[in-house]
C-alpha cells in the first residue's frame, strides 16, 4: 500500500526511535525540574507580587512543555502504529502517498500536504488567505 522502500522505512523509523527517546528525557526532565522546582521552592523567600508571578510563569512553562512533548511523543507512537499496520506513508483522508520528502521532515505525518492544508482551514477558517 506504501511507496516506502525499505531503506526508506528504516531511515524513518530510526528517526521516530531517536525523537521518542529524546522525548522521554525532556518530559522525565521536565517532571523532575517540578518536583524539584515547585512553586513553594520558586517562591522561597519571595517578597512582591512580581517574584511570585514570575515563579507562577516557570511553572506554567515547564508544564507547558511537559505537556507539548507528551503530545509529539502520542503522535510518534500513532505513527509506529501505521508502520506495524503498513499504512505509513498514506494519507489518512485520501488514501494518496505522502511523499518521502515530506515524511523526512515531518516523520509523524498523517496527511499529505494537500489534506493537511485544508484540514487546518477547517480548524481555523480566520487564517484563510
Amino acid at each position: 500500500m506504501t511507496t516506502l522502500t525499505d531503506t526508506g522505512r528504516a531511515h524513518l523509523t530510526s528517526t521516530l526511535d531517536q525523537r521518542e527517546q529524546v522525548l522521554r528525557d525532556e518530559i522525565r526532565a521536565g517532571l523532575t525540574r517540578m518536583r524539584v522546582e515547585g512553586y513553594e521552592d520558586l517562591l522561597s523567600g519571595a517578597s512582591d507580587a512580581g517574584d511570585e508571578s514570575m515563579a507562577s510563569l516557570i511553572t506554567d512553562i515547564t508544564n507547558a512543555e511537559v505537556v507539548r512533548d507528551a503530545t509529539e511523543l502520542k503522535d510518534i507512537f500513532a505513527a509506529k502504529a501505521r508502520l506495524a499496520a503498513s499504512t505509513y506513508g498514506v494519507c489518512v483522508d485520501c488514501d494518496a502517498p505522502i511523499p518521502y520528502a515530506r515524511l523526512v521532515a515531518y516523520p509523524t505525518a498523517k496527511r499529505c500536504l494537500a489534506c493537511q492544508q485544508a484540514h487546518e482551514e477547517k480548524r481555523n477558517p480566520a487564517r484563510r488567505s
